[in-house]
């Protein structure tokens, strides 16, 4: 079994693409996005906020995965 990390390895990032084309220019996709992410029946749900669309709803078919919920040190 691999080690899961609990440190920031987004390689792509999800946007929601209804609102994503109403983004002010000084702002990044990411300071632009108001995603919520949570556990629904099948799996996972990246839902928008601001225009309250899904952007994604992954079906996990009754499969538990491993994962990593310990948050990682903050280093001073």
């Amino acid at each position: 079994m691999s080690t899961i990390p609990n440190t920031n390895e987004i390689k792509m990032y999800f946007h929601c693409r209804a609102c994503g084309e109403d983004r002010p220019e000084d702002q990044s996709p990411q300071e632009w996005a108001r995603l919520d992410v949570g556990f629904t029946k099948l799996g996972i749900q990246i839902w928008c906020w601001r225009c309250e669309k899904n952007v994604m709803h992954i079906d996990f078919q009754g499969v538990k995965h491993p994962a990593n919920t310990h948050v990682a040190e903050v280093k001073s």
